[in-house]
């Protein structure tokens, strides 16, 4: 079975989705660690890559980690996965003008699911994820 998100888009959903149940607390790399299961090289780019987004903010120090930038309502899903996003399958079926078109039609069909997750993704927010816990 096909990844529909990349390692890395799911890493940082798991992070995302732990500093939402600590909201508006602050939670350290080694808390982070514990929690997502984030290989430890890993964490600190991903980390990176959110602050540098506007998703998080950090701070060092002795009270310091790192929180929300904003409130887990306002922020969706699909904002996290292309605050990080990698190349994946949803890239690769852009280029179907010279298939045949039986290979069209299945393409259209993946757009059309890759489309249906993205919608659901939109409107699902960290805060929604903390209702259903």
């Amino acid at each position: 079975m096909m990844n529909l998100i990349s390692q890395t888009e799911e890493y940082a959903l798991r992070a995302m989705t732990c500093l939402a149940f600590k909201h508006p607390g602050y939670m350290t790399r080694d808390q982070l660690f514990e929690a997502t299961q984030v290989p430890h090289a890993y964490l600190p780019k991903i980390m990176l890559e959110l602050n540098r987004t506007g998703l998080i903010r950090s701070q060092r120090g002795h009270h310091g980690g790192y929180t929300l930038r904003k409130d887990p309502q306002k922020t969706s899903l699909l904002e996290i996965i292309q605050a990080v996003k990698t190349a994946t399958t949803r890239e690769s079926l852009t280029q179907t003008a010279s298939m045949s078109s039986e290979i069209q039609i299945l393409h259209q069909h993946l757009k059309q699911t890759f489309s249906q997750l993205e919608s659901s993704l939109s409107q699902t927010s960290l805060a929604d994820l903390y209702q259903k816990r």
